[in-house]
């Protein structure tokens, strides 16, 4: 802002058609007629437009007279963000003017205001979000930066931004009044009418940057980044290229923007007072000396009286833009648009509005916005859009069959031209049209359904889909009988008692195989053509049902083990060292036998059996199910523990746990395994022997020779086969070896 007065109320007839270059087709002209898309209404003077940065999508409002609000996308909420209305001075040129999110907000939640304070000096000051991400905390200020300035209510900047080396840099105007009598702009010894950057992560309150062009010149301000500006009311970076816009406000002649390529080492003076623009101010002749570096851009104050800076539009809602820098006046209302080419900066008029223009704003998206400053609280936010734009309408072709789809107006011819683009607001109807064999069974997308004609009205990229299918018979399977069974198809879709009905085209060949349950079997076919117990082939031309039908023959019994052994029946039918079944008649006594596999013991039964003998008589008088277990590895736990010498009998089991025992150890130990004589003792069949114990008693002592040990002393050391009868004290002194093994 600068020499102007407010403008009035804001008229909504906002187009101007105006043209311009598309770039990235070649020198092609196109008609673009720009406008403004109304975002709020309601604020109390605004003058900022920022995004976090935080991937929200909000845009934050300053308004001058000390309030931050939220627009959420959809609407301005109701309580503001942050409100420093008791701390300011407002307004003309004073108040709150400036806001930025430091570059990692999304995690630390820092942010940063300018503003006017009440004795009339500047202030920057931190802020940290609050729990509530729409809400600041006001306790967490904390004033970084105080600068006196003279007893005027002009040019105080205002502009805060974050460069892309992650400083922030603040905008400073020169105190006041006018002509800038004290000549502040170029007096390095003040902050007044400058440029600043500072380190706010470097130190508290803040750090001098390393490569600050004057922090070791004597007499200037370390701060300082670039000097003489006037009213540097709003500046910018390119989000691409890092290069800075200088928007600075003029006396009473000319308006400037000011440029700085992202590679420079900073120290510009841009001449303000000296200049106004790129004529001289003071003295009026012989103002440049050389050393000012001149603006790219001004206008006289025919066209304006109070230049606001914009964005240089890195947006993808209208690349014809791309790489151009915005900007406008506040008290024309005029938007311009300038380009580069070389050293060469050139400008276009876009729009002549009855905007009162504060500020453009920059969303996550690189899309551009205007503040209307308003008269009290009637200031407005906008967003400016193409109203010709023009977007592509795509038709998507989905299901089994095949067909056509074709617009009118014409462009879609789909299958060869799928997507075709038209105007904003064009009315375009779709007609499908299935293929010979297919059927058109309806419409999704953009606004389309039902199988009619779709009409799309184009408001932006739409996409329709149109599916087809191919006409399909239903082939039903029933089962019946008192039996159970399974029923499939080739080709694939039946899979019954799980999946009993399939679709297929007309003319299809189903070939079923129908297989009986155990206890059961296939009584055969009825219905669809189909007889007999062998497959049935069904030919479809309408919906069909086949009927299976299953006869009851028995009770079975699935015998199933686990670890190493086998079980058998009798009467016979199972027999198997897995998994296998049989079926009984009803009331049939069947009595089932584990047999352990070599150096293994049988552990029980479990299931329709219980306990630990190897025999298992059922009775069937239904569905049963049995497993045996199968011990292989010792389990740690000798059974009958302790023996009761003179007691307890001893029985094949105590020498098949001693055997996985010593076996385990001699694993242990990398020694070869032992070969035993009867390697499976079946219990209550096999008789221990002194042979058994003589074996063990080796194998052990193996071990112990294998350890650097003293092999143990036995009881009965000689054993004589067929004499020495085995007793429980000769088990009860090998286990006490196994377990003293370190």
């Amino acid at each position: 802002m600068g020499t102007a007065g407010l403008r009035g109320p804001l008229v909504l007839a906002l187009l101007m058609t105006v043209a311009a270059a598309v770039w990235a087709g070649g020198d092609a002209q196109a008609q673009l007629a720009l406008g403004f898309e109304s975002v709020a209404t309601g604020l109390s003077s605004p003058l900022g437009v920022v995004h976090a940065g935080d991937g929200s999508g909000r845009l934050f409002i300053v308004e001058q007279t000390g309030r931050i609000r939220i627009h959420d996308g959809t609407q301005v909420q109701a309580d503001p963000f942050l409100d420093v209305t008791t701390l300011i001075t407002c307004c003309g040129e004073r108040g709150l003017l400036g806001l930025a999110f430091h570059p990692d907000y999304a995690t630390n939640g820092l942010f940063y205001v300018h503003y006017t304070n009440t004795a009339g000096n500047t202030a920057v000051a931190r802020y940290r979000v609050s729990a509530d991400p729409n809400v600041a905390d006001p306790a967490s200020a904390q004033v970084l930066l105080n600068v006196t300035q003279p007893p005027f209510t002009n040019h105080k900047g205002g502009q805060l931004a974050f460069g892309p080396d992650g400083y922030l840099y603040i905008g400073l105007g020169d105190g006041g009044s006018g002509g800038d009598p004290d000549n502040r702009a170029q007096n390095r010894g003040t902050l007044l009418g400058k440029l600043l950057r500072i380190d706010v992560d470097g130190g508290f309150p803040y750090a001098i940057p390393a490569t600050n062009p004057f922090r070791n010149t004597q007499g200037a301000l370390p701060e300082i980044w670039a000097y003489g500006l006037r009213n540097p009311w709003r500046f910018s970076f390119d989000r691409q290229t890092g290069d800075l816009f200088i928007a600075d406000v003029g006396q009473s002649a000319r308006e400037e923007v000011n440029f700085q390529p992202s590679t420079s080492p900073g120290g510009e003076n841009y001449g303000w007072r000296r200049m106004e623009g790129t004529i001289c101010f003071n003295p009026s002749t012989a103002c440049n000396d050389g050393t000012l570096t001149l603006p790219i851009l001004d206008y006289d104050h025919s066209l304006g009286c109070s230049i606001t800076g914009g964005y240089r539009y890195r947006g993808r809602r209208f690349p014809q833009f791309a790489g151009r820098f915005f900007y406008g006046d506040f008290c024309s209302g005029r938007i311009w648009t300038a380009t580069q080419s070389g050293q060469t900066w050139s400008t276009t008029q876009l729009l002549d509005t009855t905007l009162s223009i504060t500020t453009f704003g920059e969303d996550e998206g690189g899309e551009l916005y205007v503040a209307h400053y308003g008269s009290g609280s009637n200031g407005t936010l906008q967003r400016i859009v193409e109203l010709t734009q023009s977007f592509a309408l795509t038709v998507n072709r989905t299901g089994t069959g095949t067909g056509t789809v074709v617009s009118a107006p014409a462009g879609i011819s789909c299958g060869s031209v799928c997507s075709q683009t038209f105007g904003m607001g064009a009315t375009v109807t779709l007609t499908a049209t299935p293929a010979a064999g297919s059927v058109f069974t309806g419409w999704s997308g953009g606004g389309c359904s039902g199988t009619g004609p779709c009409t799309v009205t184009v408001t932006g990229a739409t996409t329709v889909s149109a599916a087809f299918s191919v006409p399909t018979v239903t082939l039903t399977v029933t089962r019946t009988g008192t039996g159970g069974g399974t029923i499939t198809s080739a080709p694939s879709g039946i899979g019954c008692p799980v999946t009993c009905a399939a679709a297929y085209a007309p003319g299809t060949r189903v070939t079923l195989t129908a297989q009986a349950d155990p206890g059961s079997s296939f009584g055969g076919w009825s219905g669809g053509g189909c007889s007999g117990t062998g497959t049935c082939i069904v030919t479809l031309s309408a919906d069909t049902t086949a009927t299976a039908t299953f006869v009851f023959q028995g009770f079975v019994l699935s015998v199933s083990t686990m670890g190493q052994g086998s079980v058998s029946s009798n009467p016979g039918g199972i027999s198997c060292g897995a998994t296998c079944a049989a079926t009984f008649t009803q009331g049939t006594t069947v009595t089932l036998t584990a047999v352990a596999a070599a150096g293994a013991t049988f552990s029980g039964w479990s299931g329709a059996c219980a306990g630990t003998t190897a025999l298992c008589t059922l009775t069937m008088a239904g569905g049963r199910s049995v497993t045996a277990t199968f011990a292989t590895t010792f389990t740690g736990v000798f059974v009958d523990n302790p023996l009761a010498a003179g007691v307890t009998l001893v029985k094949a089991v105590h020498v098949t746990d001693l055997r996985l025992a010593i076996d385990r150890e001699r694993a242990r130990r990398s020694l070869a395994a032992f070969t035993w004589t009867d390697p499976v003792l079946v219990p209550g069949v096999t008789q221990v022997r002194g042979i058994h114990l003589a074996e063990m008693r080796t194998a052990l002592t193996q071990i112990y020779q294998d350890a650097a040990r003293t092999p143990p002393s036995y009881s009965d050391p000689a054993i004589a086969a067929g004499q020495t009868p085995v007793r429980a004290s000769h088990i009860a002194e090998l286990r006490s070896a196994v377990l003293a093994l370190p």
